[in-house]
């Protein structure tokens, strides 16, 4: 919207650019509707992440309704010319002006904001009515759609999966409890903990990663140089007796109570998996859910592109050709001149050692097997209009 703005000041404009032109008087209300459809955008974009996970996306959700019902927006000002444009001079003005302005962040411009309430008060004037019309269908559309009293469809705090990826998620319990209380919602943490057991039923038969020789001789070596018994000898002595169940219930028990800094889901548990060998393993499972279809419409997406009406007759190992390299377009230099050119034989031997994607068609019809993996994060900054590779 700023660079609209701008084209309206030139002076080689077409009558019917004059006509369109946008005046003072709209700019007050789009620069309200900014600041009210500026959180809303921010979410939707994080939702299209390859990475985001179920606890995630519940995430987002709730800290956009938390945003749209603090009752204030930070606004662009009244238009006049960006700060600065472009990444290099908005790092050289933040460094310069050292947070004395406030500022926000508009389509790569820089641009003053103030802070704009809701409702007229005494010392400032409210949002116009079309932005505060949206704010009141923002309240409504998102209690609706993720934590309707109503429909237990379309609540995610009585959504087991959502329920127990996020509570193996550091800092999710206390979202868990903080959002049920302000949607007016009991205490989910007991049924989550129930969703996450449940889970972990499932992975009964799967065992931690067995320690070492060296380790197990390590450990014979420690309980031979003491003769002290654990302070918890008693329950020691039941323990070779627990079932994996069991086990995930005490290193859940533990996990809800440890602090960390950190609100890294997967980073956590990288650095935790031997503190909790095998809840690190049920978090891994409730994680593995993604939170958005995002990257695999992005996939059809390429493909439909790849297979148009005038080339279906590709081979698959062609369209898996173009979508690798569509995919990883950024990885390629800007001079295609340097990139080495490889004889028959030497691109047989190339992709004889790739990952093939493999498809067998089942007796009864269902399809199985492997197929290579895209990072789907490297399109979300290419465009539809940008050609193949």
């Amino acid at each position: 919207m700023p660079r609209l703005v701008e084209v309206w000041k030139l002076d080689d404009l077409t009558a019917a650019q004059r006509e369109r032109r946008l005046r003072r008087s709209d700019w007050e209300a789009i620069r309200h509707l900014i600041g009210v459809l500026q959180p809303a955008f921010e979410a939707c974009v994080a939702m299209q992440s390859t990475s985001l996970t179920v606890a995630d996306a519940l995430g987002l959700v709730y800290r956009l309704r938390r945003t749209t019902r603090l009752g204030v927006f930070p606004c662009p000002k009244p238009y006049e010319k960006p700060l600065a444009v472009g990444r290099e001079a908005i790092l050289l003005f933040l460094g310069l002006d050292k947070k004395r302005t406030n500022v926000m962040e508009l389509d790569n411009r820089m641009c003053e904001h103030e802070i704009v309430p809701l409702e007229a008060t005494r010392d400032a004037d409210g949002l116009r009515d079309e932005a505060a019309a949206i704010v009141k269908i923002l309240h409504d559309e998102i209690d609706a759609r993720f934590f309707s009293a109503e429909s237990d469809i379309k609540n995610w705090l009585a959504n087991d999966a959502v329920l127990a990826a996020t509570l193996v998620t550091p800092g999710g319990a206390a979202m868990l409890r903080k959002a049920a209380a302000r949607v007016g919602q009991e205490n989910p943490i007991e049924r989550a903990s129930g969703a996450v057991l449940a889970t972990a039923a499932h992975v009964e038969q799967v065992n931690p990663r067995a320690p070492s020789r060296e380790g197990l001789l390590h450990e014979e070596r420690q309980m031979c140089r003491t003769t002290l018994v654990g302070w918890d000898s008693d329950e020691s002595e039941v323990a070779d007796s627990d079932t994996p169940l069991d086990t995930v219930t005490r290193e859940l028990e533990t996990f809800l109570t440890t602090h960390t800094a950190s609100d890294d889901a997967l980073w956590f548990w990288r650095a935790h998996e031997a503190d909790f060998p095998l809840l690190h393993l049920v978090a891994c499972a409730l994680l593995g859910a993604s939170g958005s279809s995002a990257a695999s419409e992005r996939d059809f997406s390429v493909v439909g592109m790849v297979l148009r009406k005038e080339r279906s007759r590709m081979l698959p190992e062609h369209v898996e050709m173009h979508c690798l390299l569509r995919f990883n377009a950024h990885l390629l230099p800007a001079d295609p001149s340097t990139v080495p050119v490889l004889s028959e034989a030497e691109r047989s031997r190339a992709r004889a050692g790739m990952s093939r994607i493999l498809v067998d068609t089942a007796v009864g019809g269902e399809a199985s097997g492997n197929s290579t993996a895209s990072d789907s994060d490297t399109f979300s900054g290419l465009t539809d209009e940008e050609g193949l590779w």
